[in-house]
């Protein structure tokens, strides 16, 4: 995170772009000097966000705030609905300077808000909204929220949980074409006093939330969304695959990130992507604590060409699924097991076959298949596709 001194961080920085005209088939901008970047010490209904944002000819928002202090997205959803028309695509993007805070309550709903960024920010009010009427339709493509921490009251989520949500909280915005989630945690918090077991009996009934939810009749259909990335979480839910398939479609979902977050069992939704995830090119489980895995071997009428990469770099696997050489026909899956503590005996001969059929088909992941061997001694530092098993028995 930046460091700011107290000398900048009360300054107010801005840059401006002098008149300048630029014309192509999609858009043509005012010839406006605007800011690109301000520090935002506050939020009042009649916040000049004019300023924040570039705008074209079409009514685009483009607004970006740095926030040294505090900032309501609800004034700035206020402030965009006294827009006159035309409103054409809005995007937002917010990074906050060490201890500033956010009031961004989920689902993020606003005014034809495209785009939503939050880089190093407290956020609060996360919650405020789960019983709120739906007045703004889904419109949010791309929301990506890093290095952040989210406050959930604990007196709130306890109302959450002790009811059904509306499939609007529930499923947030189906319009969403990416999400990310990087280096998120959250944080339960509340102003009046909470024991310890009272805290722990909220945190408990979360649990049997889950279990009612399953009940619901409505489904999720993210049709649009194409990557999902929850990654750098200290101890990721043990429950959160469950809850992200048992009531949501991914019909067009390709890239699926999950590293970093310390997972030690295989998802079984992964062993059975093609059920849960149809259209998925590539899976990314690196830097885990994952010690087993196994994939679902396709029958013929659900056979692709197309090969799906699985990232397993860095976890704790010491051994492969026996049958790992039918892991290239029909549907191919390429592994990527290196810098993990598999011993190069007799019995990673099986995957020293592998790796080399994956050279021979798919060169363009040759890089993958240099697994170097750590043990036993005789064969440290060298790569597993150059040893030679002809000495050991079959199999």
């Amino acid at each position: 995170m930046t460091k700011i001194t107290n000398a900048s961080k009360n300054s107010f920085y801005h840059r401006r772009y002098g008149a300048k005209q630029r014309c192509n088939k999609k858009r043509t901008y005012f010839t406006a000097a605007f800011s690109v970047m301000n520090l935002s010490k506050g939020s009042v209904l009649d916040n000049p966000y004019h300023r924040y944002c570039r705008t074209n000819l079409h009514g685009d928002q483009d607004c970006m705030l740095t926030v040294a202090y505090w900032f309501n997205f609800v004034d700035f959803r206020h402030w965009l609905d006294k827009l006159l028309d035309p409103v054409g695509d809005v995007s937002l993007n917010i990074h906050c300077f060490n201890g500033a805070y956010i009031y961004l309550p989920f689902p993020y709903r606003a005014r034809h808000l495209k785009k939503l960024k939050v880089n190093n920010c407290l956020i609060r009010n996360y919650l405020s909204e789960w019983k709120a009427q739906k007045n703004y339709p889904d419109s949010l493509k791309d929301l990506e929220i890093v290095h952040s921490e989210i406050e959930v009251d604990l007196p709130t989520m306890e109302d959450v949980v002790s009811t059904l949500v509306t499939k609007e909280t529930d499923c947030g915005q189906e319009t969403l074409e990416t999400l990310v989630m990087r280096n998120v945690t959250f944080k339960p918090v509340s102003i009046k006093p909470q024991t310890e077991q009272q805290t722990k009996s909220i945190l408990d009934s979360f649990q049997t939330f889950l279990e009612k939810m399953k009940s619901v009749e409505y489904m999720c259909n993210y049709k649009q969304l194409h990557l999902l990335e929850r990654s750098g979480v200290e101890t990721l839910n043990k429950n959160f695959m469950d809850a992200q398939t048992e009531r949501a479609y991914y019909p067009r979902l390709r890239t699926f990130i999950l590293n970093s977050n310390n997972i030690v069992n295989f998802p079984v939704q992964f062993s059975n992507w093609r059920e849960y995830f149809p259209t998925l090119r590539e899976i990314d489980l690196s830097n885990n604590s994952v010690e087993n895995f196994t994939f679902n071997i396709p029958i013929e009428k659900t056979m692709n060409f197309v090969p799906l990469l699985i990232n397993l770099k860095n976890n704790k696997i010491r051994s492969v699924p026996l049958n790992i050489d039918k892991y290239l026909s029909l549907s191919p899956i390429i592994l990527d097991l290196r810098e993990n503590p598999i011993e190069c005996d007799c019995n990673a001969k099986r995957l020293g076959n592998y790796l080399r059929a994956v050279r021979r088909r798919f060169p363009l992941y040759k890089q993958l298949t240099e697994f170097v061997c750590s043990s036993p001694t005789q064969v440290k530092d060298v790569k597993l596709i150059y040893i030679n098993y002809e000495k050991c028995s079959q199999g």
